[in-house]
């Protein structure tokens, strides 16, 4: 693991976005493509204005019988040109709205997802340590811990069906 680090991170399954976020405002436009029959992700991050823009490849992966909030990731940033290269790969794509938010002494980045995913919204939050990442509580502005759930992981969402996302919601948000 010499150019890999640990990745400690928990996901949260919220209803909505938490006061204080505008929807139209200061957001991340992400474009995954996660390419078919490897651990990789092709990522495109664009401002909300559409004038910054980042491109990366990312391996991203658990490492064994390592918790459900620990994975091993890797990340290579990209031309526009190597993005556009590599993206001819194709894949199973996922897109989301990312904000950030202040809770608690904590950033959480916020995801609203698009298209065959609309209606899930999920809150991130990384740690530096095990028993940091471990020992956090479900923010009170979210519904239920989803941190160990494969469905609300990048690759398994990118090829769920609409039908899948509206069983799951479902099941998780008691309405």
């Amino acid at each position: 693991m010499k150019y890999a680090r640990i990745e400690r991170e928990r996901r949260f399954l919220l209803r909505r976005l938490p006061d204080g976020i505008d929807p139209h405002r200061r957001f991340r436009r992400i474009t995954d493509i996660y390419i078919p029959n490897t651990r990789l992700r092709l990522r495109r991050v664009e401002s909300d204005d559409g004038l910054k823009k980042e491109w990366k490849l990312t391996q991203k992966y658990r490492d064994g019988d390592s918790p459900p909030f620990q994975t091993v990731i890797t990340n290579i940033y990209l031309s526009e040109a190597e993005y556009e290269t590599l993206a001819r790969l194709g894949g199973a794509i996922l897109r989301k709205r990312r904000y950030q938010m202040d809770h608690d002494g904590r950033r959480f980045a916020i995801d609203v997802f698009e298209g065959e995913l609309e209606g899930i919204i999920l809150a991130e939050v990384e740690g530096a340590t095990d028993d940091e990442i471990e020992n956090l509580s479900v923010p009170p502005f979210a519904v239920q811990d989803v941190t160990g759930v494969e469905f609300f992981t990048g690759g398994r969402l990118a090829c769920a069906t609409r039908e899948e996302v509206q069983r799951e919601l479902r099941e998780r948000l008691v309405w």
